[in-house]
């Protein structure tokens, strides 16, 4: 039961990040292009938090 609840914790706090760094890769994208070097690294930071969120969620 303790793992369920960590596991929820974790994807909520995983949630509101991914939120964060989409919201930064399009503001970064529009003032700098989304093919910056800045726009490829928050790109690819969201991209790691996706993976973690999808092996959170298959962590029962």
């Amino acid at each position: 039961m303790q793992t369920n609840r960590y596991n929820n914790t974790l994807r909520k706090a995983l949630l509101v990040d991914i939120e964060a760094g989409r919201k930064l890769m399009i503001q970064i994208g529009l003032e700098e292009g989304f093919t910056s070097k800045n726009t490829i690294v928050i790109s690819q930071f969201v991209d790691q938090l996706l993976n973690q969120l999808e092996e959170a969620s298959t962590a029962y």
